[in-house]
């Protein structure tokens, strides 16, 4: 196997993005009709038994394969082509500057990076990279001896961890068209669905162990970061004996208030390190774009509101069609996969 990471978009029918974290599985199939007329046919979750994955390796395949039978067989899903995040703690992502050159070219200068100059703490990596593009602020602040570089995002992971991942869901008669970090696939989303994204702004992603944080400059890709943070309870209150000390510190309301306070020192964390080490302009944050699958997710929002400076909102589609009873339809909490959806049917 030699999977592309990234991807370029390619026009397509009907397809599939899958999200698969530790906790859960979270399928959208997509129809597009032309360019830019999108339809949500169908989506679907399933939560995962413990156990299945840990830290986003696969340690039960039958059982994954299983759970993502259940959430197809849950819908009329009728594609079989897939796009799928690699999970976010098992990937490597750096940004680094080589010369301007054509892809070609550039292709082997990121080959000598990885063997030579890029320490990872896995062998065998699979790996790809994308030229990120200049934004308007970087013009005319290149120091002359940066002048002909451009600035290059390599994405890299396990092949082993890459290849269970592809064996359950070619045991499932799907087809994976294409793995990549979520962050990029949450750029889709904003790109598709019009979201202002003017100035520097963050979007989180929230799952019950695990966040990722990405800034953006001008809707391009900036840096990303992935921080274990659990907003999952500590204490089965049902199996452990009372003691009100130990409860009210682990009780589920305790829980997600000490998760959110640690999200929101991860957070201010990054933003002074890209503010006062990357932001070459000093501009100021313009908001942060929430999304992921807890339960309180517009509770976390109201507490980063108070806490930090930027505005916080959480990611909106309103004017996505969406195909039969929408009831139970969330952007925020399918996010993911519907932006991994977005990239179309690719060979």
């Amino acid at each position: 196997m030699n999977p592309s990471i990234l991807r370029k978009l390619a026009n397509g029918h009907q397809t599939l993005g899958i999200e698969i974290t530790d906790s859960g599985v979270k399928i959208c199939e997509i129809q597009q009709k032309g360019k830019r007329s999108i339809r949500l046919l169908n989506y679907s979750s399933r939560p995962l038994p413990a156990g299945v994955i840990d830290d986003g390796k696969v340690i039960d395949k039958e059982r994954l394969r299983e759970t993502i039978k259940m959430a197809l067989d849950a819908r009329r899903f009728t594609s079989k082509y897939v796009h799928f995040a690699i999970p976010s703690q098992m990937a490597m992502v750096r940004s680094i500057k080589l010369p301007d050159l054509v892809n070609a070219e550039l292709k082997k200068l990121v080959q000598f990076e990885m063997k030579n100059n890029l320490s990872m703490a896995f062998d065998d990596p699979s790996y790809d990279f994308i030229k990120l593009p200049k934004s308007t602020q970087d013009v005319g602040e290149v120091l002359p001896e940066e002048a002909n570089l451009c600035e290059v995002l390599v994405v890299a992971a396990p092949t082993s961890i890459l290849q269970d991942y592809v064996d359950v869901l070619e045991q499932l008669k799907l087809i994976p068209c294409s793995i990549e970090i979520k962050s990029f696939s949450l750029l889709r989303l904003i790109e598709w669905g019009k979201i202002n994204a003017e100035g520097i702004n963050i979007i989180i992603n929230v799952n019950e162990l695990n966040t990722e944080i990405t800034i953006i400059d001008e809707g391009h890709f900036k840096i990303t970061r992935n921080v274990e943070v659990s907003f999952k309870p500590v204490v089965n209150e049902a199996e452990e004996e009372h003691n009100s000390w130990l409860d009210s510190y682990s009780s589920p309301e305790q829980t997600f208030m000490n998760a959110a306070q640690d999200l929101i020192a991860e957070l201010e964390r990054l933003m002074n390190f890209y503010y006062y080490n990357l932001n070459k302009s000093e501009r100021t944050f313009n908001k942060i774009m929430l999304s992921g699958d807890i339960p309180e997710l517009a509770k976390l929002a109201a507490m980063m509101e108070e806490d930090v400076t930027p505005p916080v909102t959480l990611v909106s589609w309103d004017l996505l069609s969406v195909a039969g009873n929408s009831a139970s339809w969330d952007v925020p909490t399918y996010a993911v996969p519907l932006g991994l959806a977005l990239r179309g049917k690719e060979a």
